[in-house]
């Protein structure tokens, strides 16, 4: 199996919160659980483990991820926060994943539900009839799947753009 491409740290504690522990437990580094992470590979990319037991049933949690050889970039551009690197779309979490992320922020952070919007927009591609939209293709998973089924409409080109940009506004005031 091919280790995913984590493009930041913040989008890998999203994809780790989407990963609970069979036994339903939801903790992972970086919330106050004894963990460990190890660089196994330095280079272009560089290969790190993240390994802990779950607090709820004690099994023993491992995940690896490929990551930029270079630092990567802080989280912030200006005033305009990102949870990867703006260029490619994520390996680890699917459109329908990113939109749930925008959804939980949307009350909380407008900041990161807009950035959350920003990753959704990677994915879409143009379709027929000239509209740009996500193809169902890209969702990967069944939380994905299932926000995609609850309004497709959401993941066209248009309305992403509309609903990232008003997050903006109400953000910045503008």
């Amino acid at each position: 199996m091919r280790i995913p491409f984590a493009r930041t740290s913040a989008e890998t504690t999203l994809f780790l919160a989407f990963h609970p522990c069979p036994c339903g437990d939801g903790s992972f580094p970086g919330r106050g659980l004894p963990w460990s992470a190890s660089v196994l590979d330095v280079g272009r990319e560089n290969t790190v483990r993240y390994d802990w037991a779950c607090p709820g049933c004690g099994h023993p949690r491992e995940y690896r991820f490929r990551t930029p050889g270079e630092p990567e970039p802080f989280p912030r551009t200006g005033d305009i926060f990102r949870w990867g690197d703006g260029c490619t779309p994520s390996q680890l979490l699917d459109p329908g994943q990113w939109m749930l992320v925008a959804d939980r922020y949307a009350a909380e952070d407008l900041a990161k539900a807009a950035a959350a919007l920003d990753e959704v927009l990677l994915f879409v591609t143009r379709r027929m009839l000239g509209r740009y939209a996500v193809p169902r293709s890209a969702f990967r998973t069944e939380a994905g799947r299932a926000r995609y089924r609850t309004g497709r409409s959401a993941f066209e080109k248009h309305r992403l753009e509309s609903a990232r940009d008003g997050y903006r506004r109400e953000r910045f005031g503008v």
